[in-house]
């Protein structure tokens, strides 16, 4: 392939252009697969700045008369023409001080002519494929040219005015940034009046459908190639390429054109990085916010708990209160050498004192225990929704965005996962058999205290009462007699009744050490009864966020990175190219 030469400011800025180009298509490869076609057009950009022909691409449908077009252009019929798609493939007709009839065909599938009429040195006109086209690969080739253009001409047939291909190509020029004009050819099948109401038609139509006002020209290629005296519209498009030229040298030109598709490249993909960054950014705080309802629904079973134990130390305060009260009242020096009944007082203590004790705490416990597992049900489920409503969002985000595949079935997997532990997790609770558990346990802590309070303190009560006891031949005075005995210790000894009264007191008091300390002991059991129940919900809220959210929120900060330094890169480039711009556009 011939090079055009180029010296001076232009060349080193072509030569800044392709560096440009080849850092843009490495920081696409780091984005991904999907950037592939975008990669091949630069990498084809920087083949045509090598060649540096300001390209003039040609196209239209086949029948259009494209290629009669073009030869009407260079005064003379050099390209094939007919009524069947003759071109299948690219005709490039490059400025030359002599006219070939002959295309030398090149590696690349290109047939290259050389003609004085291109429009000037440095110019080269593309005749490309037909598109809607009975040759499936003629659409293709004809798109593919179009990133490589630097000037867009649309030719439309006067009889076929703007079919939907047509829109289609327009609009994928549009997207490209290219310059158009479109060209409506045989106007010779056409009255004064009709050519008038097509180009209204076509006017209309690119507006309303595309919103741009292209120039437009009406033509008769035909005309002009068979008529001496009618150009047949055709000069007034060469007058309108001519000041285009004029405008700028044709390499300059060639050089912005290039940099204005790089930039659209750049921008499309920062602005996709962005909205993935900012997707990303939305699922993690999700993520946050799922965290932070675990650490919401921890500080609730801490509030929970608190008013658990409140109301049972409560009901605790009301057995102590009445323990002590029948303490006091039977070892009452009033009742010595009464001798009560074992079972009466057993019975007394199990009403008076223990009495709806353990219902009490059995409802205390059990509307914990269903406040815990009913919260934590409500959790559960809403630790679901959330986690499907950001698989959603991934699910959306692949096809919106175009999310790596790669990255999205392992965070997709990871979301599964999550969602099926927390599913597992909310089947597993069951009020019932978790609140019988605690109550039976509950049950046969208190049926064991009740055991050993009353025995200790009814026996005690029993052996006080009977050492006093008259025997069966005794009168109202050695009854009399028996009380001041016992609590003195020794009969009309003041010294030893002193000592038994001290002993008497040390007794009770010991009595009521030993139920205060069996009562602590059962109140304990319960507390920590409901801190172990409180303690595994803790824990389980606590590993599901540490070994299932966890990972899911290290990926979305690895994600977050990434797009951060695709953005920064893609940031970087669109500096470049600014500085690179107006360096070109400030040359001579």
């Amino acid at each position: 392939m011939v090079t055009t030469k180029l010296e001076g400011p232009l060349a080193a800025l072509r030569e800044s252009e392709i560096r440009l180009m080849n850092d843009i298509i490495e920081t696409l490869a780091d984005i991904g697969d999907l950037t592939a076609d975008d990669r091949s057009r630069l990498q084809e950009v920087i083949r045509d700045l090598r060649d540096l022909f300001f390209l003039v691409v040609v196209i239209g449908e086949f029948n259009s008369g494209k290629s009669s077009f073009i030869n009407s252009l260079l005064g003379e019929s050099i390209l094939p023409t007919g009524i069947t798609p003759t071109t299948e493939a690219i005709e490039l007709i490059r400025y030359g001080d002599k006219a070939t009839y002959k295309p030398k065909l090149r590696e690349d599938g290109i047939r290259e002519w050389q003609h004085p009429n291109t429009g000037g040195a440095g110019v080269a006109i593309v005749d490309t494929p037909g598109t809607g086209s009975v040759f499936q690969k003629h659409e293709k080739t004809a798109k593919a040219f179009l990133h490589r253009s630097d000037l867009v001409i649309f030719v439309i047939s006067a009889k076929h005015a703007f079919a939907e291909t047509e829109r289609l190509y327009l609009e994928l020029a549009k997207q490209y940034g290219k310059k158009v004009i479109i060209v409506v050819n045989q106007t010779d099948l056409l009255q004064p009046r009709e050519q008038e109401e097509v180009r209204r038609f076509i006017e209309r139509q690119v507006k309303d459908k595309l919103d741009i006002e292209p120039l437009l020209f009406m033509v008769s290629a035909k005309t002009a190639l068979e008529s001496s005296n009618d150009d047949g519209g055709i000069d007034a498009v060469k007058a309108h390429l001519r000041g285009v030229f004029a405008e700028a040298p044709p390499a300059k030109q060639k050089l912005l054109a290039q940099l204005d598709l790089a930039d659209r490249i750049v921008r499309q993909y920062l602005d996709d990085v962005k909205k993935k960054a900012a997707l990303v950014s939305s699922d993690t705080m999700k993520v946050h916010e799922v965290e932070q309802e675990l650490e919401q629904q921890a500080a609730g079973l801490e509030v929970q708990l608190a008013e658990a134990k409140a109301e049972i130390d409560l009901i605790f305060d009301g057995i102590r209160k009445r323990g002590l009260n029948f303490i006091t009242t039977n070892l009452s020096v009033r009742k010595v050498g009464r001798v009560p009944s074992r079972e009466a007082l057993q019975a007394e203590f199990q009403d008076v004192v223990i009495g709806r004790a353990l219902r009490d705490v059995n409802e205390v416990t059990g509307d914990y225990v269903n406040a815990v597992i009913d919260n934590s049900r409500l959790y559960w489920r809403s630790v679901i929704e959330r986690l499907n409503q950001l698989r959603d969002l991934l699910e959306q985000d692949l096809a919106d965005t175009g999310m790596d595949a790669g990255v999205y079935a392992e965070q997709r997997e990871s979301l599964q996962g999550a969602i099926r532990i927390a599913e597992a997790e909310l089947k597993s609770y069951s009020t019932g058999q978790v609140a019988a558990e605690i109550q039976r346990d509950f049950a046969a802590n208190m049926g064991g205290f009740t055991r050993s309070a009353a025995t200790g303190i009814v026996g005690l009560v029993v052996a006080v009462a009977a050492v006093a006891a008259p025997g069966p031949l005794a009168g109202t005075g050695a009854a009399l007699l028996a009380l001041p005995a016992f609590v003195v210790g020794a009969p009309a000894a003041l010294a030893g009744g002193i000592l038994a009264l001290r002993y008497y007191r040390r007794i009770t008091a010991k009595t009521r050490r030993d139920f205060n300390q069996r009562l602590d002991d059962l109140q304990k059991s319960y507390h920590d009864a409901l801190d172990e129940l409180t303690h595994k919900e803790r824990n389980r809220l606590a590993q599901y966020g540490k070994q299932v959210l966890t990972p899911i929120f290290s990926r979305l900060e690895v994600l977050a990175e990434r797009y951060a330094q695709q953005e920064k890169a893609l940031l970087e480039l669109q500096e470049r190219s600014t500085t690179l711009r107006a360096g070109i556009t400030g040359s001579q």
